[in-house]
């Protein structure tokens, strides 16, 4: 029976990329391929993306990818970036070298996977129509029909919204994998997805892998992005401890209340929010 695997959302995290690259190297898959999102919301953006690069694996690019190729350009930056908050992403430009940034420039948005013997499936990071957009359960089935509506192929996997997520929709598969560098489903294990072709089927096996969280704590601490009590760094942190989401949900909140992103803030957000 073919089977494939499909890691995505390292988001700066190698520790756990290397435990998952372990795990499959004893599952022993007949392909595997990267999702996206190599960078950001870890400390280690550079080397993941250098790691990523010398497997060789057929890989397609995610919105963190994309959006931090751009900000290295220049293109696109915030009217604040060089305030605080923006620390963990100029930090990460940094740590990336042009032939990253090229390898990002050059990858597509989606890829169709054929393995002999299975029908073919296509591999998106968040939908097959934006890598911003994920296909969960914030999604209603008639939302990801839409979503769906110009896809020839039965079962689309994607990744981008941290945690494992399957349905059916109009006679599609729907899949999305668990993040490998920060999940949010409350399990903080490294997180991908494994697929094997059954009864005319693509059948699903979430894979969660234990590694040693010591290591990235390490590399927050060692890597500056904490300095300068950086609020945003400090959630991201928080992600990774609890394996849920803090910075958007903070971002979102205020925006919508036009607060500005500060401890002040944060405090006053924890209070209403409990």
């Amino acid at each position: 029976m073919p089977t494939f695997a499909v890691i995505a959302d390292m988001h700066g995290n190698l520790p756990a990329l290397e435990a998952v690259l372990n795990d499959l190297a004893t599952v022993n898959p007949d392909a595997i391929y990267l999702a996206g999102d190599y960078v950001n919301r870890g400390p280690q953006s550079g080397a993941v993306l250098d790691r990523a690069i010398a497997l060789g694996f057929p890989a397609i690019s995610g919105n963190h990818d994309t959006w931090l190729a751009m900000l290295a350009r220049g293109q696109r930056l915030p009217d604040t970036w060089k305030d605080v908050w923006w620390q963990p992403q100029r930090l990460a430009i940094r740590e990336m070298a042009p032939s990253a940034l090229a390898w990002i420039d050059a990858l597509p948005a989606t890829m169709r996977i054929e393995l002999a013997g299975a029908a073919p499936v296509l591999l998106v990071h968040g939908s097959p129509r934006s890598a911003r957009e994920g296909m969960g359960r914030m999604f209603s089935d008639e939302q990801a029909a839409e979503m769906l509506r110009d896809v020839e192929e039965d079962t689309v996997i994607g990744a981008h919204i941290h945690y494992p997520w399957e349905r059916r929709v109009d006679g599609k598969h729907v899949v999305v994998i668990g993040a490998v560098g920060c999940p949010f489903n409350g399990d903080t294990n490294a997180q991908y997805g494994l697929f094997t072709w059954e009864d005319g089927d693509w059948r699903f096996e979430p894979r969660s892998v234990a590694y040693d969280h010591e290591l990235i704590y390490d590399a927050w601490r060692e890597s500056g992005y904490l300095a300068n009590d950086c609020l945003s760094a400090e959630l991201m942190l928080l992600e990774h401890r609890t394996a849920r989401t803090h910075y958007v949900p903070f971002w979102d909140w205020c925006v919508a209340l036009d607060l500005p992103l500060t401890h002040a803030s944060y405090q006053r957000f924890v209070v209403e929010r409990g």
